[in-house]
């Protein structure tokens, strides 16, 4: 069931990365391109539009579902090795995200991002975009021993380290493991319209740009 928001009482923000605060695409596509000619020279370079989202392991693997498992973990550990270091810094921020997140943090609430992407580059990312300053806490699979095994899993952590009340909870993102992390963990969730996760095509609250969040958590009288 949908959890709708009373704006009013949103103390707590939680931001999915990819696709909800940037735009990771040209990154990912530098870092796979780079990969690709390493490990598989001559294969074309496939349309990764659709597929961001997950894991790159399992973003890989529905790209190239017959690749032999020791192709895989070259074509893996290349992409990593690129990525990490440097093709997570072509991670762009859509439009007004720098400004609305410092707007929200003024206005007392508490921002986090919850990511698929490892914590390395997430930290990276963040910190480059001049993110960090605003966030209390960031939950990657890996920023925890044993690793998350879902979007759920961190989420769920989050509420019980920081004491999110459920009412006062949003969750904001673009895939369908956001909208499945919020239910289960009984947060309003709000669908990232412009990102590329697919999670609009059945929620019942969404934005087409990131400043309508802006609009309707801080203008007093709105309702999502």
């Amino acid at each position: 069931m949908t959890v709708h928001p009373d704006t009013a009482a949103i103390k707590n923000i939680i931001f999915d990365l990819d696709g909800t605060l940037v735009n990771s695409l040209p990154g990912i596509e530098e870092s796979t391109r780079i990969a690709i000619a390493r490990v598989l020279p001559g294969e074309a370079m496939p349309d990764l539009r659709a597929t961001i989202g997950p894991p790159v392991a399992a973003m890989f693997a529905r790209l190239w579902p017959d690749l032999p498992a020791e192709r895989m973990a070259l074509l893996l550990a290349e992409f990593r090795a690129h990525y990490d270091e440097t093709g997570c810094l072509g991670s762009e921020p859509y439009a007004g995200v720098p400004e609305v997140l410092a707007r929200l943090s003024g206005a007392g609430i508490r921002l986090f991002v919850l990511t698929n992407k490892p914590l390395q580059p997430t930290l990276k990312i963040i910190d480059h975009l001049g993110f960090a300053k605003f966030m209390t806490d960031v939950a990657t699979p890996d920023s925890s021993l044993p690793p998350f095994e879902s979007k759920a899993a961190a989420a769920r952590f989050l509420g019980k380290k920081y004491s999110l009340s459920p009412d006062a909870t949003l969750l904001i993102g673009d895939g369908a493991d956001d909208a499945a992390a919020a239910r289960e963990c009984g947060f309003a969730f709000i669908a990232a319209a412009y990102g590329y996760g697919g999670a609009a095509t059945d929620a019942a609250i969404r934005v087409e740009m990131f400043s309508e969040i802006e609009y309707h958590l801080l203008q007093p009288h709105s309702r999502l």
